[in-house]
C-alpha cells in the first residue's frame, strides 16, 4: 500500500478525537480542524456501551481502572477526558466554504487561512457545515418533543440530598404525568467536594404548545420564554433531589438549552459519491439520532474506530466500502432511535 497524505478532519469533538488518536496509533498523520477557539469548558458525560468502552480502551492504552480512575463500576465517561496530546489540533477555524478542485479540496475558513486536503472525514456533528453545502436540500427531520437541559454545579450537600437517590448510578430518572425528568451526574470534583449535574425535562409536544419551536435558528437554543420556569415551578411538590434540581430560581441561574430531537440519515449512494471525492461523513454528521433515546457519541466512537481500521488496512482507495459496511447499522440505529423516545414517554413507564 503506497504511502497515505495527510488526513483532514473536521470536529475535535468525540469522534474526532478518537479518530486522530486511531490514526496516530497507526501511525497515520492527521490534523484535526475545530471552529471552537479552544477546548469546551462545559463537559458533559455519556454512557458507554460495553463494546464501546472495550474499543475506547484500547484505542487509549488503558486499562478499565485507569480509565474510571480507579472506579470500573461507573459507566459514564465524559468527553474532556478524551486526551489531545500529541494530537495535532487547529482551533478557532470556522468553516466558510468547501470547493473540489481537481484531486484537491479547497476549504475556506473566516479569518484563517485556505486548507488544501485530498482526504477529509467530517465528524463536525448533526450541525455539519459540509454535509450543508455538498446537500443543502437535506433536512434535519425534527421529532414533536419539548426537551431542556441545564447543568449545576452542586456543592457538599450533593451527599446528603442527591446521593442516597443515586444509589451507586449515574443516572436518576422519574416521570410526572407526561413528563420524563433526569439527572445525570457528569463530573465529581476532586475529593467529592462538589459534583457537576445535568438534567432534562423531557415530554411530548402538545397541540399548538408555545414551547415546541421546530423552526428556531441553533444560536437561540438558550433563548425561551418563561412558560418553561412556569412548567418546571409545578415540580415543587416532588421529593428531593427532583425538588432541589428542578428549583426555578437555582435554575435561572444555570446553563439551559432547549434542545430539538432531530435525526437524519445521509442516502448512501451519496455518501459513497462524496468517498470517490475523498470526503467521508461519519457520527452525526452522517446519520444523527435524537439527543434523547439515541447512541450518537457510542456510534461516533465506533465510527471512528472502525474507519480507522479501515484506512490502515486498505487505503484510501475504497473508502466506500468502509459505509456498505456500517450503514445497515446506523439505519437500525436511527429507526430504533425514534422507537426509543417513544418508550421513554410512554403510559407504560412508571409515573408519579
Amino acid at each position: 500500500m503506497r504511502p497515505l497524505p495527510t488526513i483532514h478532519i473536521i470536529g475535535a469533538g468525540i469522534g474526532g478525537l478518537t479518530l486522530a488518536r486511531c490514526l496516530k496509533n497507526k501511525g497515520i498523520q492527521a490534523i484535526l480542524i475545530e471552529k471552537s477557539p479552544s477546548p469546551a469548558r462545559h463537559h458533559y458525560g455519556i454512557s458507554l456501551q460495553p463494546r464501546t468502552c472495550e474499543a475506547l480502551l484500547k484505542v487509549l492504552g488503558m486499562d478499565e481502572s485507569t480509565f474510571w480512575g480507579g472506579s470500573v463500576s461507573s459507566s459514564s465517561w465524559t468527553i474532556g477526558s478524551c486526551p489531545r496530546e500529541s494530537l495535532d489540533v487547529r482551533w478557532g477555524h470556522v468553516l466558510g466554504d468547501i470547493e473540489i478542485r481537481g484531486a484537491e479540496l479547497a476549504l475556506s475558513f473566516k479569518e484563517k487561512d485556505e486548507v488544501r486536503s485530498t482526504f477529509l472525514v467530517d465528524t463536525s456533528g448533526v450541525h455539519s457545515a459540509i454535509r450543508k453545502a455538498l446537500l443543502p436540500d437535506a433536512q434535519l427531520n425534527i421529532l414533536p418533543y419539548v426537551v431542556f437541559r441545564g447543568t449545576r454545579h452542586i456543592d457538599p450537600t450533593f451527599k446528603k440530598i442527591y446521593e442516597p437517590r443515586f444509589e451507586g448510578g449515574n443516572v436518576l430518572e422519574i416521570r410526572k404525568g407526561d413528563a420524563l425528568l433526569q439527572i445525570l451526574i457528569n463530573d465529581r470534583g476532586k475529593n467529592e467536594v462538589g459534583v457537576d449535574i445535568s438534567y432534562i425535562y423531557s415530554r411530548p409536544a402538545h397541540q399548538d404548545d408555545q414551547l415546541h419551536q421546530p423552526a428556531r435558528e441553533l444560536q437561540q437554543a438558550a433563548d425561551f420564554s418563561e412558560l418553561f420556569f412556569s412548567e418546571a415551578s409545578k415540580l415543587q411538590e416532588l421529593e428531593d433531589p427532583i425538588k432541589d434540581t428542578f428549583d426555578v430560581d437555582k435554575m435561572r441561574g444555570d446553563r439551559i438549552l432547549h434542545w430539538l430531537m432531530r435525526d437524519i440519515l445521509v442516502p448512501s449512494d451519496d455518501l459513497k459519491s462524496f468517498a470517490e471525492r475523498g470526503i467521508v461523513l461519519i457520527g452525526d454528521a452522517a446519520h444523527a439520532t435524537p439527543i434523547l433515546g439515541g447512541g450518537g457519541a457510542n456510534s461516533a466512537l465506533a465510527d471512528a474506530v472502525e474507519l480507522a481500521e479501515w484506512i490502515a488496512s486498505r487505503g484510501l482507495e475504497d473508502v466506500g466500502g468502509f459505509y456498505e459496511k456500517r450503514y445497515g447499522e446506523w439505519e437500525l440505529e436511527v429507526k430504533g432511535s425514534e422507537e426509543r423516545l417513544v418508550e421513554m414517554h410512554s403510559d407504560s413507564r412508571s409515573s408519579l
